[in-house]
């Protein structure tokens, strides 16, 4: 699972946007990789989360916060 995330600067919608755009973007780079490398993917998915507070790593009160909260987390669950 890829999770896009971003602050709380900007609309709501484009936020919404940018961060599964982001998610993308990192899907598009793993798959990349692992298809030249000869690995066979099961699935990866990718969810952008926008600038839900709920759901953010981070506060988005200061600046250092909303920095943190421009990223993209990979969650790796692995094959039962």
């Amino acid at each position: 699972l890829i999770h896009g995330y971003t602050d709380i600067i900007g609309d709501s919608e484009i936020n919404l946007n940018l961060s599964q755009a982001r998610a993308n973007d990192v899907m598009n780079i793993l798959l990349k990789g692992l298809t030249k490398s000869g690995k066979k993917v099961t699935k990866i998915e990718a969810i952008g989360l926008g600038e839900d507070n709920n759901l953010s790593p981070f506060s988005n009160k200061y600046p250092e916060e909303r920095y943190y909260n421009r990223i993209v987390r990979i969650d790796v669950i692995p094959k039962n």
